[in-house]
């Protein structure tokens, strides 16, 4: 039941230009209590949305739940304010100030963004969730605004969860307590879709939508039991099968963050505050455990659980595919990378070529990691390793001139564990997947922009992330929008709109270029004997993956000769 309240008509200013409208305090009444939202009106159209800010979804995961999975939200008395534009992240590391701590513990919300109320025999609109995501330990969703996608009529839903130790430490071997930061998204996933009619949403029509880390946690959601709680899946840059992925039982990352608190004076890692566990998580590896790990060490990742009524993770995501291709084949899934998804791995480089040449002397590090292998340096499968991607990527050695093939070679680390989720998927039988490859360089690529930042280079294509500010409004691009909304012609305005126009679609019909879509291409679903994929650039065209089969084959040979056997007993060393 909705109630509106007509506040005042006031001046709002977006921009360059004014809108006067009327602004509304919207009423909606859930089981758990009446919720008080507000209004507001979209960046370049000015269309009406009604916004309900830190909704809680959970109760706060804080004294005796701390480090415990998401427990159900309770009744709120009287009404809860979501007038107020929510900023509340999860506790994690500050971006900037090197011993800051940004966001809090109690962060288990999100933000609802609809076009329209629920009103007797109105039909219900499709629902994106967007969950944040940068490698397991920080990120945040407030700074993404739903404008794009109201312009589309699609419910937008934004959501936070836990992060780092918070999300992923598991306290002792007993404990059914792990994956929190997993579990707190299907808990919001539960919540939605109790209560998302309420706001005008169809619960039967909810696409999840993530990028990078976020398109792995999403992945991994759709092979455990609650691949129910929605229909369609957006993985942007991310796959299950990446290899930084998952964790032992977190035992060597839980005594050394509590011999490094037992410094400040704490008995336990419970006793510790949310800043000390914060500063103390990234200083738990040395410099020789990088080495001798042969992988970015992220302290707090996924686990593999104990088959229980509260486990979540119980197989890795290859079990999945020969084990449960009947629970996979149900779910419509867009999935896609962006061109050269590794810019922001090259920035030293960028900044300083002659590192390069340090590079060429310590060659062996550039043999990928795997979760499940331990390594030696001496041995010849190890050797061998190194020899082919030497001759795959540097043919002509390693030089200060090598940032080319360095990227490429970056890049297709990443890519690989994408493309393997696309190949092992599309022959499922029944399964229907549309793939993209994002190539489109504009003003809105903040991420590359962010990594080439005051350097020279002529260096072409999308990073990873790059694609996020063309669907959600930034924060950070204010001045962008700003020039945007000045002028309805720009490449990048049209980018926009067409862009967010295939997801919507994908989010309705699951068809990102339906009957009824007005441009002058088609995009079909990629097939067993077909690998094209849409071309997401200055044109939209259908492409070959020549270039990205090339790089698959060369991955796979080098992973299933070298790495299959790993974690096998007698087989863990390279």
């Amino acid at each position: 039941m909705v109630h509106w309240k007509n506040v005042s008509n006031i001046t709002l200013i977006f921009f360059s230009h004014l809108f006067y409208v009327n602004t509304y305090d919207v009423d909606v009444h859930l089981k758990q209590g009446k919720l008080k939202g507000t209004s507001g009106v979209t960046l370049f159209e000015g269309k009406l949305y009604f916004a309900f800010y830190g909704v809680p979804y959970a109760q706060p995961p804080i004294g005796k739940l701390r480090f415990k999975n998401p427990k159900p939200t309770k009744k709120w008395n009287k009404y809860l304010d979501a007038r107020t534009e929510y900023h509340g992240a999860c506790a994690q590391a500050h971006i900037v100030h090197k011993h800051g701590l940004y966001g809090n513990e109690d962060c288990l919300h999100l933000n609802i963004f609809t076009p329209s109320l629920y009103k007797t025999g109105q039909k219900l609109k499709a629902v994106i969730v967007w969950i944040h995501g940068y490698a397991f330990t920080s990120s945040f969703s407030h700074i993404h605004g739903p404008d794009f996608f109201i312009d589309e009529d699609v419910i937008f839903v934004t959501v936070s969860h836990r992060l780092g130790a918070f999300g992923f430490l598991k306290l002792n071997e007993t404990d059914q307590n792990a994956n929190m930061g997993l579990k707190d998204i299907v808990m919001s996933l539960k919540w939605i879709q109790k209560n998302v009619k309420h706001f005008g949403g169809d619960k039967t029509n909810l696409s999840v939508m993530g990028s990078g880390s976020a398109a792995t946690f999403l992945s991994l959601l759709m092979t455990t039991k609650s691949k129910k709680l929605f229909s369609k899946a957006i993985f942007q840059s991310g796959s299950m099968f990446s290899a930084s992925l998952f964790q032992g039982d977190h035992n060597i990352e839980k005594y050394r963050l509590e011999e490094k608190l037992k410094i400040k004076g704490y008995r336990n890692i419970n006793e510790a505050s949310t800043q000390d566990i914060v500063d103390a998580s990234p200083k738990i590896y040395s410099n020789s455990d990088v080495i001798d790990s042969q992988r970015p060490l992220i302290p707090f990742l996924p686990i593999i659980e104990t088959e229980s009524k509260f486990s979540l993770l119980t197989k890795r995501p290859e079990e999945y595919f020969s084990d449960k291709q009947d629970d996979l084949n149900n779910r419509l899934i867009l999935i896609g990378f962006n061109s050269k998804e590794g810019i922001s791995e090259v920035i030293p480089f960028l900044h300083y070529p002659h590192y390069l040449s340090s590079l060429a002397v310590h060659f062996k590090y550039m043999v990928p990691f795997s979760t499940r292998c331990s390594y030696n340096f001496k041995t010849s499968k190890y050797k061998e390793i190194a020899g082919m991607i030497l001759n795959g990527y540097f043919k002509d050695g390693v030089s200060v001139k090598s940032v080319e093939q360095f990227l490429q070679y970056s890049s297709d680390l990443i890519k690989y564990p994408i493309y393997d989720f696309i190949q092992r998927h599309k022959q499922i039988k029944g399964s229907k997947m549309y793939v993209y490859k994002f190539t489109y360089s504009g003003n809105l690529n903040i991420v590359k922009a962010n990594s080439i930042s005051g350097i020279n280079t002529k260096i072409k294509g999308a990073a990873s992330g790059d694609e996020i500010c063309y669907m959600l409004k930034c924060e950070p691009l204010w001045e962008s929008y700003v020039n945007l909304n000045r002028d309805y012609n720009s490449r990048d305005r049209i980018f926009i709109k067409k862009i967010t126009e295939l997801w919507a679609n994908f989010a309705k019909t699951g068809d990102p270029t339906p009957s009824t879509y007005k441009g002058n291409v088609t995009w079909p679903p990629m097939t067993e004997l077909d690998d094209k994929v849409f071309n997401l650039g200055k044109v939209y065209n259908i492409i070959d993956s020549k270039k990205e089969k090339r790089m698959f084959a060369f991955w796979n040979d080098i992973y299933r000769k070298y790495y299959k056997d790993c974690g096998l007993e007698g087989h863990d060393e390279l």
